[in-house]
């Protein structure tokens, strides 16, 4: 079982957002007439930072994870070292941040409005706030197709 302890905190650093996540993980174990049994709860700390940018009406950056940790919280089990199972939470995160990297990579189509397309656009992360800037160009319609 998957849980937030906190609610994730997402915040504007100049050129970065930054979210950090606090959450715990229950293991247990099933026996045969289905009841749970307790054997340890894991406390995972991480922080990701993204840069984003808006290029050709699309937004477009990066993601990395700074930092991810793992603490034992509680056990059934005994005391036990959690260095392997945070390589394996890094790899995983590396390939689902990967996913989004390749995703950002491409750009995420922004929505338009009607006869009106946003030229020269900046999006500018600042300590507390994002600054989106752009001019905009009007799009020419053939009017005759109205008649």
């Amino acid at each position: 079982m998957l849980y937030a302890r906190e609610a994730p905190v997402f915040s504007f650093q100049p050129g970065a957002a930054v979210l950090g996540a606090q959450v715990s993980a229950k293991a247990v174990a099933i026996e045969p007439n289905g009841t749970q049994v307790p054997l340890f709860k894991l406390n995972i700390d991480s922080n990701i930072t993204s840069k984003l940018m808006i290029d050709k009406g699309k937004l477009m950056g990066s993601v990395m994870l700074d930092n991810i940790t793992l603490t034992v919280a509680s056990s059934e089990i005994g005391d036990f070292k959690t260095d392997s199972l945070e390589k394996v939470v890094k790899i995983g995160m590396g390939l689902a941040l990967g996913k989004v990297n390749a995703t950002l990579g491409k750009g995420i189509i922004l929505p338009r409005m009607k006869h009106i397309q946003l030229v020269n656009t900046v999006l500018k992360m600042e300590k507390g706030f994002v600054a989106i800037s752009s001019d905009a160009e009007t799009l020419q319609t053939d009017r005759s197709s109205y008649l």
